[in-house]
């Protein structure tokens, strides 16, 4: 209890004025909050103030616990014992404060491990599903439809100085097809653009970014005029007079120069309406007429030929601006979904799926219960020369696989054997009276032998 109760005894209602005790009944209920060291503190103090009791009798009775407690300002002690008892509850209690000596090092460090593992594992969570998301990402930029968005036309500027140019603009605007009108490396050109999506991984970090790649592949937009005068150049120099102007051949040779990694294609838009209005026109020039006359369709395949030969230069020849637009068009489509053409094509190579559908013209669809096989057996021996149906199905009859006409190579005796294997196989064609059939011949039998058995790929089938 300590030196802190004195003030509450003096100042309780059973000392007297006189500081004489007064007897004081304790109940039952009240007796049990006495306890031995209540009894030895109040003792001490009583002792210290020299406070002397009324008679002897009671001179052992201590005051009540109840009594020295409601002294106490936190709590107000007046009522019955049920409030009593919740009244106590209300007492301030202290804490325990932890010192150094109480933390176990040991303990601390495996909580902070603990800790910095949930944190860790948390950002490995966070960072698989931002690459899960990205993956998402890339796997649908990869449909045609998100191809196509992510192509750019760049236009060089000239070409809208051109007659009607207008359409171009019509028609990729219909198409949905982003375009830009800038200045280009070359004169009347058109280039393709396409808008890649890369993801890299920086300090834990999942980085998106966009960035921009040419395709090696230019338009070539030559003007009517300018086509028709270097035509007429190329008949002169054929000719063996001198040519004033270039030459369509001289004009591409110099653009490939520049860009040999470029798949060029020229575009001639309105070339036979040009040549017919001056031909039919009274005021133009002599001169102009008569290089008109010149530039017939025959010169025009001869020059064009001679540049598709040395340059591997395509040509397309329009009608008007708006087919332009259309090809353009065309061409964005072709040249988005081209890597991922290239890419199933390689997946096609790899699985050895060339043997079904590589032959657009008869294609062989082999089913997953294996049927097709033996159709596709029967081709590969068509392949040889004046070997027809009928042949090639008496064969399949005989020997159903290749594994199983090589088995029967090496089970005969001599060389002379096995290229005679298959000469007395009898082939019908035809059934019923009008039906005919024959054997299949020594030299068809040496011929599939050799394919067969031979280790020399530039070995000729024959004798």
């Amino acid at each position: 209890m300590g030196s802190a109760v004195i003030p509450l005894i003096l100042s309780g209602s059973n000392v007297t004025q006189k500081g004489k005790w007064r007897s004081v009944s304790t109940s039952p209920l009240k007796k049990r909050w006495h306890s031995a060291s209540d009894d030895e503190d109040l003792n001490l103090n009583i002792k210290n103030y020299e406070l002397k009791p009324e008679n002897d009798n009671s001179s052992n009775e201590l005051p009540d616990i109840l009594d020295l407690l409601k002294g106490h300002s936190c709590v107000n002690f007046s009522g019955s014992d049920h409030e009593f008892k919740k009244n106590l509850t209300k007492i301030p209690k202290t804490k325990r404060i932890r010192t150094k000596k109480d933390v176990d090092p040991e303990k601390e460090n495996a909580k902070l491990e603990k800790a910095k593992l949930r944190e860790q594992k948390k950002q490995e969570k966070e960072l698989a599903k931002a690459l899960k998301a990205s993956e998402k990402e890339m796997q649908k930029s990869k449909k045609p439809d998100e191809l196509l968005k992510g192509m750019k036309i760049l236009i060089d500027q000239s070409v809208i100085f051109e007659n009607e140019s207008e359409d171009i603009f019509c028609a990729l605007d219909e198409s949905n097809l982003r375009y830009n009108i800038e200045e280009n490396s070359v004169n009347m050109s058109i280039t393709w653009c396409r808008t890649i999506v890369d993801v890299t991984m920086e300090n834990n970090q999942v980085i998106k970014m966009e960035k921009e790649l040419m395709e090696n592949v230019l338009v070539l937009v030559i003007t009517k005029e300018n086509f028709s005068k270097m035509v007429h150049a190329f008949l002169q120099k054929s000719k063996g007079n001198l040519a004033n102007g270039t030459t369509l051949l001289d004009h591409i040779t110099n653009i490939k120069s520049v860009f040999p990694h470029m798949d060029i294609t020229c575009v001639v838009v309105g070339l036979d309406k040009y040549l017919r209005s001056i031909k039919e026109n009274e005021m133009c020039n002599t001169d102009l007429k008569k290089m008109a006359r010149q530039v017939s369709k025959i010169a025009i395949e001869e020059a064009t030929i001679e540049v598709q030969i040395q340059t591997f230069v395509n040509f397309n020849f329009l009608n008007t601006m708006r087919e332009l637009g259309e090809l353009l068009a065309r061409f964005s489509k072709a040249i988005a979904e081209a890597p991922q053409r290239k890419e199933k094509h390689v997946q096609k190579c790899l699985a050895f799926s060339w043997y079904a559908d590589a032959d657009s013209s008869c294609p062989v669809k082999i089913g997953k219960d294996g049927s097709g096989f033996m159709k596709l057996w029967q081709q590969q021996i068509q392949q040889f020369n004046n070997v027809g149906p009928e042949v090639a199905e008496a064969i399949a009859s005989k020997y159903p696989s290749p594994q199983i006409l090589m088995k029967a190579y090496k089970k005969c005796s001599s060389s002379k054997e096995a290229e005679q294997l298959l000469q007395d196989i009898v082939v019908r064609r035809n059934y019923g009276p009008i039906g005919t059939q024959r054997r299949i011949g020594p030299e068809l039998s040496y011929k599939i032998h050799l394919f067969f058995t031979s280790r020399n790929g530039d070995q000729m089938l024959q004798r």
